[in-house]
């Protein structure tokens, strides 16, 4: 989060650009593949993210289905290369198709659409007597939002029970509005997050120098020459990462054959006497993709990731040694604390900007400017314009639906903040997850406020929102950043690609709304032929509502002052970073180490610190950049031997070893 230019060894992570001048990239090839990947890459993830529960590609800031069919169109690059010269891929056009394709997983990840469609039905289907749903909430719900059944409840005995098909007219009929007005917002939301990029990225890439660490790998796979896979250090990592994954795959389904044991233990299991058994779940996983990438990040993140990690569970621990949960069942609210981490990570990265931003503003309204436009997807007018009436349009949506003006105002505030963190931690320092789970704009808004102060027909809002806040590991705007640094390498022109990403997350939105349907219709999202969450999904939220309806709850001043403490706490550990070179601590690990993921990343991104820090001590930045290879290979490895394994699991209906997840 510092202004001043980044530490040597992060540096040392990024490679030599290509040769510049490249021709082709965003051409008619490379936009028909990528149109042609995202619904088969949209029915994959639904496959093994809800049906088979058995892997979780977008619940990573670098998405494993795309690496590995960036990896298949490497393999027929060095077909073409050898037979048939003219036809190679450049590497702009293999950019733009993992750009498009990750924009496009987006938008049918774990917590985009797989909640949305669950939110946009359950209570219909779910609502009993014994519940009450119908009587305390429904006359409160935005129904033109949601899915409109008959008396029958046809179309609803389809979805939840399977044994039909989505190809029917009278189901398509009656998905037709919820989709087209769900895809309508949720492309005003992705066009205002472009805007943001477009006025943020030169102060971001060009000024502050940021090194992108999370789209080191697909940029170094797509070198035109190869370097990557002639190395024998990466192909040992792969190695390793691949015969680890078969070796476990093989043990799912012939138990007789030995495991390798990497995700097995659990702390909590061993720590049964008060106040340890606090510490909560624990697990200690070897992961080696997440070693890999914790390779490319700045030490002193990786160190902050695991060390924040233990700092909550130091408070958990004394919390229940002092008794200060008695009465405050949250405490120490810990997504409070979250949530006012990424705020303040938002509003530090806004006001290192601060000079920036007034020339863009002055460039917008025509005064005199310091700021040139020319190389940029837009014009600062246009993203200016585009953010003031984007956002316009998205507080109209969210008052149509039922919030006060106010609220809806202070909703997409904070979401765009999260959204802007999110970005931001990701082009600074490549944070290799961003959860923040149930500590979005309608977590916030009715703990800190109280639901006793909100309309009902807010609240009922909120839980449609959920679909979009319920965590944010499958946020959008990142990725669009990273496709612009990509071309800013590749040297081709921003601005039609642009474009061009924004088409792919509208085909994103209308191919996750069908693969989604076209499973459950198939298998039923009720049934126990889908093992995931596309009914659990559902219950969170409307019981949520039921209780915020039932028990009004007054404003939570615990709440409100976590969030504070977190905000606060996160401007220290900035200003000591900016202050004191030698200061260990960084304000994102802070911010991303209370999420469900960090649980399963921590042990090895202490494994890859301890790796980095070890290597520079004794071996300097030489014996860095030759040990980058192999942990790139980790990446690959698992990527690639996991990705495969998974496929096919899925098509001959055997164990899927889950390597993430």
């Amino acid at each position: 989060m510092d202004a001043k230019p980044q530490d040597a060894e992060q540096l040392a992570s990024l490679q030599e650009k290509p040769p510049v001048g490249r021709k082709r990239a965003v051409t008619a090839r490379a936009v028909v593949i990528s149109l042609i990947l995202i619904p088969l890459n949209a029915l994959w993830i639904v496959h093994t993210e809800i049906v088979r529960y058995a892997g979780h590609p977008t619940t990573t800031s670098l998405f494993f289905n795309v690496i590995f069919c960036l990896s298949a169109l490497i393999g027929i690059n060095a077909l073409l290369v050898r037979y048939r010269p003219r036809w190679v891929f450049t590497q702009g056009e293999l950019i733009v198709i993992f750009t498009l394709l990750s924009l496009g997983s987006c938008m049918v990840g774990h917590d985009m659409y797989q909640v949305l469609i669950a939110d946009l039905t359950h209570p219909f289907w779910y609502a009993t007597p014994e519940n009450k749903w119908e009587a305390q909430f429904f006359k409160h719900l935005p129904r033109w939002l949601m899915l409109q059944d008959d008396a029958q409840k046809t179309v609803l005995k389809g979805y939840f029970l399977g044994g039909t098909s989505l190809y029917h007219w009278h189901f398509i009929k009656a998905w037709i509005r919820p989709v087209l007005i769900w895809t309508g917002f949720f492309m005003v939301l992705i066009y205002i997050m472009m805007c943001l990029n477009v006025i943020l990225r030169k102060q971001w890439s060009d000024r502050e120098r940021l090194t992108f660490p999370i789209i080191q790998l697909p940029f170094q796979m797509t070198d035109p020459n190869f370097t990557l896979f002639k190395s024998r250090t990466m192909w040992i990592g792969f190695a390793l990462a691949g015969v680890l994954n078969l070796i476990n795959a093989l043990h799912a389904n012939i138990p007789s054959i030995p495991s390798i044991p990497l995700r097995e233990l659990n702390l909590q299991t061993y720590l049964v006497d008060r106040p340890w058994n606090a510490i909560g779940w624990t697990p200690l996983h070897f992961v080696p993709f997440v070693i890999g990438l914790g390779f490319l990040l700045p030490t002193e993140l990786s160190f902050s990731c695991w060390f924040f990690y233990w700092f909550w569970k130091l408070q958990q621990v004394l919390t229940s040694a002092y008794g200060w949960n008695e009465g405050k069942p949250d405490f120490p609210y810990i997504n409070d604390q979250s949530t006012g981490a990424y705020l303040g990570v938002c509003v530090f990265a806004l006001w290192l900007a601060r000079n920036y931003l007034k020339e863009v503003l002055k460039k917008a309204v025509g005064l005199r400017f310091q700021v040139d436009d020319r190389d940029e997807p837009m014009s600062y007018r246009a993203a200016v314009v585009g953010v003031v009436g984007g956002f316009v349009g998205v507080v109209a949506f969210g008052i149509y639906g039922g919030m006060p003006f106010e609220i809806a105002v202070l909703f997409m505030v904070i979401y765009f903040m999260l959204a802007v963190a999110i970005t931001r931690m990701r082009a600074e320092l490549g944070s290799p997850a961003h959860d923040l789970h149930y500590a979005g704009p309608d977590q916030m808004i009715s703990r800190i406020g109280g639901t006793q102060n909100i309309p009902s027909k807010a609240l009922a809002f909120f839980s449609l929102a959920w679909g979009f806040n319920r965590a944010y590991r499958t946020h959008p705007m990142p990725h669009q950043l990273e496709g612009l640094k990509m071309a800013e390498w590749g040297d081709f022109s921003p601005r039609r690609f642009m474009w061009w990403m924004l088409v792919a997350s509208l085909w994103g939105s209308f191919c996750a709304f069908w693969a989604l349907l076209h499973v459950y219709y198939q298998l039923g999202a009720a049934t126990g032929k889908i093992v995931g969450p596309s009914v659990y999904f559902g219950w969170e939220p409307y019981n949520r509502l039921s209780s915020w309806i039932t028990l009004p709850t007054r404003p939570d001043a615990w709440a409100a002052s976590f969030t504070v403490a977190g905000f606060l706490f996160t401007m220290f550990l900035t200003v000591m970073r900016v202050t004191f070179i030698w200061w260990p601590l960084q304000p994102v690990g802070f911010a991303v180490s209370s999420s469900w993921a960090m649980h399963l990343m921590w042990l090895s991104l202490f494994i890859a610190w301890l790796s980095k820090f070890l290597i520079l001590r004794s071996l300097g930045l030489q014996g860095y950049r030759r040990a980058l290879p192999f942990f790139l290979g980790l990446v690959l490895g698992e990527f690639l031997v996991g990705g495969i394994l998974n496929i096919i699991g899925l098509v001959f209906g055997l164990q899927i070893y889950r390597f993430w997840g």
